[in-house]
């Protein structure tokens, strides 16, 4: 199980999915003449076909990002605050073990069955063992020892210990927006078969067909759905794997968003081109970063380490390979997070002061052949990496600052697949270049994956699913990083938590074990003659149909 869920959860921030979307339905045209009178339909392109269904908490990569398109949550975060969805306010106990629910009552599936608290209740127990035991989503599920139904739409969650981050887990839709019970077995199983074509939410959206080559999925609007009714009334994703740029240019795209799929200098030409409109969300929420394994010799020593990321000028990496749509970082997680206010920063780009700490640790180039050494040993490292094309321009930018400091570096890009096998399950790496999750399940699942033991058989029940993130504290002992940790296990004290956050942070920026490259906020491209406006939800890679707005 800890494997499946770490996977699931890194593998679907790695892939590069989302993609742009053509629109060639009669009722809308590249022109912007569009027929209000007429269904208005718009395409969106990914790169890949949605092979896995629309079941949240399985290894479903390609629905991840419109996932809320279909499924609802009982609370979401907006503006700073976790707000109503389809719980329509809660209380929680004075001893912090009991959360209790008031659901909306004008709300049915879109198979046409009723949503109330036996339909919550349902869903929690029955996903409880699909999700597991992993902190990669919370943990809420290991922590509720029984969901009680307190009237028709009143439920309430019973925790066996206070847990500071109950509203946040249920904000998550993947893996936490209800389904209906015909996503279910009569076991209690997935009906995975079901999920295939079914996307049985009570989102605005819901799948209706695929054509015969399963590049073309049509999506109509809910008519069951609760809330406002959005502009655009059915969407078509269309598998595009190449030429979503020329697509756009041609007028035959409207929408592209991500940029997992449109790299910054095609956003900066497509954002400059007569006809199109760029937007840039103003949320930091993920970090694209560097990890050294301390266990290897001599990324033990903090100078060392010290050395590597003064030698990264971070600053050049967001303006140059991101072409200033990036920030550059001075922490492992953005202070746009919530409680991610650290009080020390990583080192600063400083490449004389970078020599210095070599020269003085005892690896200096004797043979004049460009490569450090000390006691016969040349100073040099592999990067392994995903091959997606994310990370390629970031390793060859540190590639070429290593060897200014002098330090050989050897790029192993491989499959995603095997980067989760090697990395991930075995731990086996020397560098590798990833980034971190994204919220809302950072920076909760990333400050968790600092406990410095990924043994899940550990009977405290605590570990960390992430080998890169476990090194994280390697300015404190295995004991201290632990005590700290677990004490997010054990609190809803909010002060509480923030020291704990704070703490991890300032640890985690002291020792250069990660190193934060730049911060990623998000961007979208779109046909300023067909849409409107389009505004990012909390989670700004996620496809937000309901929130594109037509002319």
């Amino acid at each position: 199980m800890k494997k499946l869920l770490s996977l699931l959860l890194a593998c679907v921030m790695g892939l590069t999915l989302l993609a742009g979307c053509s629109n060639t339905d009669p009722s809308s045209s590249s022109n912007g003449q569009t027929d209000k009178n007429a269904s208005q339909t718009i395409a969106i392109a990914q790169s890949a076909n949605f092979s896995m269904g629309f079941a949240p908490a399985v290894q479903s990569y390609e629905a991840t990002y419109y996932m809320n398109n279909f499924y609802e949550p009982l609370v979401k975060y907006q503006d700073g605050e976790y707000q109503p969805c389809l719980a329509t306010d809660w209380t929680n106990s004075d001893d912090g073990l009991t959360y209790t629910f008031h659901l909306r009552e004008d709300v049915k599936f879109n198979d046409g069955t009723p949503f109330n608290a036996e339909a919550v209740k349902l869903y929690f127990d029955n996903m409880k063992s699909v999700i597991g035991t992993s902190s990669n989503y919370g943990q809420l599920d290991m922590l509720t020892s029984e969901i009680t139904v307190d009237d028709e739409y009143t439920i309430s969650f019973h925790l066996t210990r206070p847990y500071y981050n109950v509203l946040n887990d249920l904000s998550m839709v993947m893996p936490r927006g209800i389904l209906s019970a015909s996503a279910f077995n009569e076991d209690g199983s997935l009906n995975s078969e079901y999920l295939m074509n079914h996307t049985p939410g009570t989102g605005p959206y819901m799948f209706e067909g695929v054509n015969d080559t399963a590049t073309e999925y049509t999506f109509v609007r809910n008519p069951n759905y609760w809330g406002e009714d959005p502009d655009v009334d059915s969407f078509t994703v269309k598998v595009i794997p190449e030429s979503k740029v020329a697509a756009m240019r041609a007028g035959e795209v409207d929408f592209i968003i991500g940029s997992d799929t449109l790299d910054a200098d095609s956003y900066q030409e497509l954002s400059s081109t007569e006809g199109i409109t760029g937007v840039i969300s103003d949320f930091d929420f993920v970090t694209e970063f560097i990890a050294l394994n301390d266990e290897v010799v001599p990324l033990n020593d903090i100078n060392i380490r010290n050395a590597i990321q003064m030698a990264i000028d971070k600053e050049s990496i967001a303006q140059n390979i991101y072409s200033g749509l990036r920030t550059e970082a001075n922490s492992v997680m953005p202070a746009d997070m919530p409680y991610c206010k650290a009080d020390v920063t990583t080192p600063s780009y400083d490449m004389d002061a970078a020599i210095e700490l070599m020269d003085k640790s005892g690896w200096t180039d004797t043979d004049g052949d460009g490569i450090r050494e000390k006691d016969g040993k040349k100073l040099s490292f592999t990067i392994t990496y995903p091959s997606t094309g994310v990370y390629d321009k970031v390793v060859l930018f540190f590639q070429d600052s290593m060897k200014k400091l002098g330090i050989e570096i050897t790029t192993n890009p491989i499959d995603l697949m095997a980067f989760m096998q090697q990395v991930f399950t075995e731990g086996n790496y020397e560098i590798t270049a990833y980034m971190s999750y994204w919220f809302p399940y950072d920076p909760y699942t990333f400050v968790a994956n600092m406990y410095p033991s990924t043994d899940y058989t550990d009977a405290s029940g605590i570990y960390s699913t992430d080998p890169q993130i476990a090194k994280a504290l390697a300015t404190m002992s295995e004991e201290e990083a632990k005590e700290l940790i677990a004490g997010l296990y054990k609190t809803d004290d909010l002060d509480t938590v923030q020291n704990i956050f704070t703490t991890a942070l300032n640890s985690a920026n002291e020792s250069s074990v990660v190193i934060p490259l730049n911060y990623r906020n998000e961007y979208a491209v779109f046909n300023n003659e067909v849409i409107e406006s389009y505004t990012f939800n909390s989670i700004p890679n996620h496809v937000d149909v309901a929130a594109i707005k037509l002319k």
